[in-house]
């Protein structure tokens, strides 16, 4: 299984009772995904130049 389908099952609501069942038996095994934050450049502006509107 892929981790996207894992995330995707996991997400539904069957995914949720069996990740609450299985982290009530075993406490963490099944983590929270995380959202993680990605840097995005900003595109870099050249003197002089205008854009036409």
């Amino acid at each position: 299984m892929t981790l996207e389908r894992y995330y995707r099952f996991i997400n539904t609501g069957i995914g949720k009772k069996i990740k609450e069942v299985l982290n009530g038996l075993i406490p963490g095994l099944v983590p929270e995904p995380v959202p993680v934050r990605v840097p995005v450049r900003q595109p870099q502006r050249v003197p002089g130049s205008r854009r036409r509107r």
